[in-house]
Order: structure tokens, then C-alpha cells, then sequence
């Protein structure tokens, strides 16, 4: 069983792995993101969350971290040093992950970016884009010899309606209804529309501007939780992935932690 803990801005997403490569995803489950919490704290959480997933600590044969926020890393590693005994492999682009990044300051590189680019690459025919929504909307692209040459942030679907909330006195903060119209017949409709609509729509268009760039036809992978609402409004033929992320994750264990 491994053990893959990917921390976000906003949640902590938790998975179980096992099977041969350990690449099928047994279970999941999520914590909010606490910057200020201790390691003590993460590490009495993780356990109740765990503890529900009758995971058996003695059957944990490695752990793997993924973060985009530091300050949390060390924190998160610590936790689950104390839960598994296990030191945690950590994420980061000079590990073996069948890609070669082309880019500068690969360091800089967000660790979910790394995991989700090496899991499509290995899995998906090449070149691709790959698309994850989450509280930033991340595109990476891997070309034909599997060189990781760059990609696209944009704020996330939430972020942008929380955005709008936030910095306006009449729009409400919604959730998006994935069967609004294009044409919303009140306020609540018109968000889902830009929400849904809009970000199909914007997917249609970048995936479109980055095969004129690179002069070759894309495959495109998308992963995140609002995906299977999206994907189905978008023109072209958009692969959808829930786990990428977590294979990602266990691919890269598994070429690094022996």
C-alpha cells in the first residue's frame, strides 16, 4: 500500500494506492488546508481520516508527497513520518519522471504540475496538453520526445466566481450548475453559463492556439473535480482523468523510492 498526499491551497487530498505499480486508486479522502496547524495536529487528523479508511499503517510500504505549499511540506512529511515510520519521497523535477524539462528554473516548477505531466506522458499518446482544475487552473505541455516545454495558469473556476463575490456589491457567490444554459435568464444562470460555458469555451481556445504553436495535433488530458461538468460543453475531444494526479504520484514512487 502507498501512501500519496497531495497538498493544495485549498484541501489536502489523501489516497490509498495499491495494486501492481500501485497505480489503482483504492480510496480517497481530503482535509482543508490549515497553514498554521503543526505537524502533531495534520498527524492526528490524517490518522482519523485513515482510520476510516481501515488503512493499516503496518501494511504501508512508502509515502509520497506532492505541494504547492511549502510552508506545509516539511509539516505534512513529519505527519506522516509519525503515522507510517515511513520517510516521505517529495516531489520535485530531479527525480526520474521520464520527462526532460526544457524550461528554465525547472525548480520553480509546481510539484502537482510535475506529477500530472508525468503521469499523462506516460499513458496518453504524445504530444499533449494536460488540464487541471483546481483553485488555479494548471496546463502543462509534454511534446513528442517527452519534453516538458511550458504550459498556461489561469485562475480556477471557484477562485474566479469567488473573484467576482468578493469584488462586486450585487453578484452572489454561486455554485455552478452544470446544466445552466449559455444564455442565463438571471444572474445565478449567467455565473453558471461563464463558469460552465466560459471555461469550455477557453479550453477549446488555448488547446487550439497551442497546436498552432507547436505545429502538431494535441491530445488533451483534463483532471479536477469540476471537469466531468466542463468537458462535456468543450468542442474538441478532451480526455478526462480523476486520478491523474495520484498515478502520477505512484509512477514517480515508483522509479524513485528504491
Amino acid at each position: 500500500m502507498l501512501l500519496a498526499v497531495d497538498i493544495g491551497n485549498t484541501n489536502i487530498c489523501i489516497g490509498l494506492l495499491d495494486g501492481p505499480g500501485h497505480t489503482a486508486v483504492r480510496s480517497t479522502t481530503r482535509m482543508v488546508t490549515r497553514p498554521r496547524c503543526t505537524a502533531d495536529e495534520y498527524a492526528a487528523e490524517l490518522k482519523f481520516l485513515l482510520d476510516r479508511l481501515a488503512f493499516d499503517t503496518a501494511a504501508c510500504e512508502g509515502v509520497i508527497l506532492c505541494s504547492v505549499v511549502p510552508g506545509l511540506t516539511a509539516t505534512l512529511a513529519a505527519a506522516c513520518r509519525r503515522l507510517t515510520g515511513r520517510e516521505a519521497l517529495l516531489v520535485r523535477h530531479t527525480l526520474d519522471t521520464g520527462l526532460t524539462f526544457v524550461i528554465p528554473a525547472p525548480e520553480r516548477l509546481g510539484q502537482d504540475r510535475i506529477a500530472d505531466a508525468a503521469a499523462a506522458a506516460a499513458a496518453y499518446p504524445l504530444p499533449l496538453l494536460t488540464v487541471d482544475l483546481g483553485t488555479a487552473t494548471t496546463c502543462n505541455l509534454v511534446d513528442a520526445e517527452k519534453r516538458f516545454l511550458g504550459g498556461i495558469i489561469l485562475p480556477g473556476v471557484q477562485t474566479g466566481l469567488r473573484a467576482l463575490n468578493a469584488g462586486t456589491a450585487q453578484l452572489p457567490n454561486i455554485a455552478p450548475d452544470a446544466a445552466a444554459p449559455v444564455i442565463g435568464a438571471d444572474t445565478a444562470a449567467a455565473l453558471s453559463s461563464g463558469a460552465i460555458h466560459g471555461t469550455a469555451a477557453m479550453l477549446d481556445g488555448l488547446a487550439d492556439r497551442v497546436e498552432a504553436e507547436l505545429g502538431a495535433p494535441l491530445t488533451v488530458v483534463a483532471t479536477g473535480g469540476l471537469a466531468p461538468a466542463i468537458l462535456p460543453r468543450c468542442r474538441r475531444t478532451v480526455q478526462y482523468d480523476a486520478d491523474l494526479l495520484f498515478k502520477g504520484l505512484a509512477l514517480l514512487w515508483q522509479k524513485n523510492a528504491r
